[in-house]
């Protein structure tokens, strides 16, 4: 699949589940096209190419998607922890550009994956509703 490709499904697919997910899904979905951007970037600096869009759309949805989520009086400790692991992913992100290093893509990929896996325990996907078409 193209870069290109590969983004535009992104956005579509995020587009379609987000209109039928809970606060749960919606964190899944969010370390999903984090994952997805970043895959994006890891192939392009392989490539030696620069991944401009996907890194700023990684990062973005770390910090606003993730990092900006976080609710720190309910959360005590454990926001506490995600907090400092999406920070030390946002800076990896950015080191990652400039030294043109896919091990530090690989580094948050690997380190933010058993956090999506646990939200996925957390919140099980539920069935979409179905949509009636009006006559």
């Amino acid at each position: 699949m193209s870069t290109k490709s590969a983004l535009a499904y992104a956005t579509n697919s995020a587009e379609t589940d987000v209109f039928s997910a809970d606060e749960g899904q919606l964190t899944v979905l969010v370390y999903e096209r984090v994952f997805d951007h970043l895959m994006i970037a890891k192939k392009a600096l392989e490539e030696n190419q620069y991944g401009v869009e996907p890194f700023t759309k990684a990062h973005d949805l770390i910090q606003q998607g993730l990092l900006a989520c976080l609710n720190f009086k309910k959360g005590g400790d454990v926001a506490q922890n995600l907090r400092a692991i999406y920070e030390w992913s946002l800076r990896e992100i950015l080191s990652a550009r400039l030294t043109k290093s896919p091990q530090k893509v690989q580094a948050v990929i690997d380190t933010l994956t058993p956090l999506y896996e646990a939200w996925i325990i957390l919140a099980p996907k539920t069935p979409m509703p179905k949509l009636h078409a009006k006559n």
